[in-house]
C-alpha cells in the first residue's frame, strides 16, 4: 500500500468515526437497496454487494453489532439467491456470514490499530515536545547561570562552555569547542585521569586557576565524571572565589586588629592600676630620709613613669576603636551552623531558646562570634564527663538590654571569682579566653559575667541595643 493510499484510508476511517450516525444510516439503506435489487433480479445473485454496507459500518461497530449485521446480510444473500431452497443452504449461509464478519472485523481491527498508532504518535510527539522544552529550559539555565559550566571529553578538551565559563577563563568565542583546559584548570584533567581507575567521581575542590591573559584566580569547583562510549567525560561547575577570599582575609584582619586593640586596652588598664599602686608606694618611700638621693630609687621612679606612659598609650590605642553594630539573630544562626555538627558528634544536645525580633546590638559581628565560640568550647570541655550532656542557649530582652545565656549541665565552677583573671592556675592553655572575651564585650559597653546555679554553669552576655549603645559610647 502506497503512502497516498494509506493517507486516503486514514482519512476515510477518521471521517467515518466522526460521522457514525450518517454511516449507519447509509449502511442500512444500502442493505435494503441491495436486498430489493437481489429480489428483483431472479437469475443473478447480487449478495456479494452486501460487503459494501459491511465495510461502511464496520469501522465503528463493536463486535456484537458487527456479527448481527453480518448475520443479517448472510441470511438475505441466501434468501434472494437463485439457488435458494436447494440442499446446502445452511452451509452457504454460514459461509456468507463468516465472509461478511471477517471483512468487517478486518476493517474494525484496522481502525483499532489506527487509533493505537495515532495515540502512540500523539504521546511520542508530546514526549518530544516536553523533552525539547526541558532541553531549552536547561540550556537557558546553563547559559544564564553565574556559575561557569564546562564539560570535557576524555582528552581534557572542552565540549561545552557557557557564557560565564568563557568570561571566567577568557576563551575567545570561535575557539571554545576543542580548547584544552590543562593550561587554565589543570586539576580537571587530573580528575579525568583518576576516573580511569576509580570509577565515577562526585566531589568539590578548591584550586588555583589561570585565565588566558595570565591572571590567577581562586576556583571553587563542583565536578563529576561519567562514562560514555567514547571514554570518560567530566562536568564541572566553577565559581571564582577570589573576591570572597579577599573579603574573608580583610574581615579576618579587621577582626584580629579589633581584638588586639581590646586586649592591649585591657592589659594597659591592668598595667595602669599596677603603676598607680607602685607610684603610691614610691611616694611613700620618698619620705624616708636620704632615700631620694639613691640612684636605685630614682631608677624605680623612672620605671614607674615609663609604665604609666605605656599604659596611657595602650588605652589611647584601644579608645580609637570604631563603633560597630551586629545583627544578633544572624549572628546566632551562624553560630548554630558552626557548633552543631561538633556538638552532635560529641553526644551533646543543644537546646535553643531564642527570642524573635531581637534588636541590633552594639558590637562587631566577628568579635562577638568569637566570644560565643569561646563560651561554647568551654561548655564542651565541661560536658566531656558529664551526664546528661546538655547546653542551653537563651536570648531575650531584659530591662531594655539584650541578654544571651549559655547554660550547661557540667560540673560547674569551683572558684567563680577567678574566672576572668588571666594566667590562672589549672586553666586550659594560657587562661586568657574568658579574660579576652569579657574585654571584647566590655569594649562595646556590654558585660560578660558568671551566674551561679544549683548545677552546671551559666555565662551571661549583656549587650546594649544599637541606639542605646551608641548613646552610651558618646556619653
Amino acid at each position: 500500500m502506497s503512502i497516498r493510499q494509506a493517507n486516503q484510508l486514514e482519512s476515510f476511517l477518521a471521517f467515518s468515526e466522526a460521522n457514525r450516525a450518517w454511516f449507519y444510516t447509509i449502511a442500512a439503506a444500502c442493505v435494503a437497496i441491495i436486498g430489493w435489487l437481489d429480489w428483483l433480479v431472479v437469475n443473478v445473485s447480487l449478495g456479494f454487494l452486501y460487503i459494501v454496507p459491511i465495510l461502511l459500518a464496520s469501522a465503528t461497530l463493536r463486535r456484537l453489532p458487527m456479527i448481527i449485521l453480518a448475520t443479517a446480510c448472510g441470511v438475505l444473500r441466501e434468501m434472494f439467491s437463485p439457488v435458494h431452497g436447494q440442499p446446502g443452504a445452511v452451509g452457504r449461509t454460514l459461509i456468507g456470514i463468516a465472509g461478511f464478519a471477517m471483512a468487517g472485523f478486518f476493517v474494525s481491527e484496522l481502525n483499532r490499530n489506527r487509533k493505537l498508532v495515532t495515540r502512540h504518535l500523539d504521546e511520542l510527539e508530546e514526549q518530544i515536545q516536553r523533552r525539547r522544552q526541558v532541553e531549552e529550559e536547561l540550556r537557558a539555565v546553563i547559559d544564564t547561570s553565574p556559575l561557569a559550566v564546562l564539560t570535557l571529553d576524555s582528552t581534557g578538551r572542552v565540549l561545552l562552555a557557557n557564557e560565564s565559563a568563557k568570561q571566567l577563563v577568557g576563551f575567545q568565542q570561535p575557539l571554545v569547542s576543542g580548547q584544552e583546559i590543562q593550561p587554565y584548570l589543570p586539576i580537571l584533567t587530573r580528575f579525568l585521569a583518576v576516573q580511569h581507575s576509580a570509577g565515577a567521581l562526585r566531589t568539590t575542590v578548591e584550586s588555583r586557576g589561570q585565565r588566558v591573559n595570565g591572571d590567577v584566580f581562586l576556583a571553587n569547583i563542583w565536578l563529576s565524571t561519567y562514562a560514555t562510549d567514547s571514554g570518560p567525560q567530566l562536568a564541572a561547575f566553577i565559581w571564582d572565589a577570589s573576591e570572597n577570599l579577599r573579603d574573608r582575609e580583610g574581615t579576618g584582619l579587621n577582626s584580629m586588629m579589633a581584638t588586639s586593640r581590646v586586649l592591649i586596652g585591657a592589659v594597659s588598664h591592668e598595667i595602669r592600676n599596677l603603676a598607680a599602686a607602685a607610684l603610691s608606694a614610691h611616694r611613700g618611700l620618698a619620705s624616708l630620709a636620704g632615700i631620694d638621693h639613691s640612684e636605685h630609687f630614682r631608677a624605680l621612679g623612672t620605671i614607674i613613669t615609663a609604665l604609666e606612659r605605656i599604659a596611657a598609650s595602650g588605652l589611647r590605642l584601644s579608645s580609637g576603636q570604631r563603633a560597630a553594630v551586629a545583627n544578633l539573630s544572624m549572628l546566632l544562626d551562624e553560630f548554630r551552623v558552626v557548633i552543631e555538627p561538633a556538638f552532635r558528634d560529641a553526644g551533646i544536645s543543644i537546646n535553643w531558646q531564642l527570642a524573635a525580633g531581637l534588636p541590633l546590638v552594639q558590637g562587631d559581628h566577628h568579635s562577638l562570634l568569637q566570644v560565643f565560640l569561646n563560651l561554647a568550647r568551654n561548655s564542651e570541655r565541661a560536658l566531656e564527663s558529664a551526664e546528661p550532656k546538655t547546653l542551653t542557649v537563651e536570648s531575650g530582652l531584659e530591662n531594655d538590654l539584650v541578654m544571651v545565656r549559655f547554660r550547661d549541665s557540667g560540673c560547674g565552677v569551683s572558684n567563680p571569682d577567678d574566672l576572668f583573671m588571666p594566667f590562672q592556675p589549672g586553666a586550659q592553655a594560657t587562661g586568657l579566653g574568658l579574660y579576652i572575651a569579657r574585654a571584647v564585650v566590655r569594649s562595646y559597653s556590654g558585660d560578660l559575667r558568671y551566674e551561679p546555679q544549683s548545677r552546671g554553669s551559666c555565662f551571661v552576655l549583656q549587650l546594649w541595643p544599637a541606639d542605646d549603645g551608641q548613646e552610651r559610647h558618646q556619653s
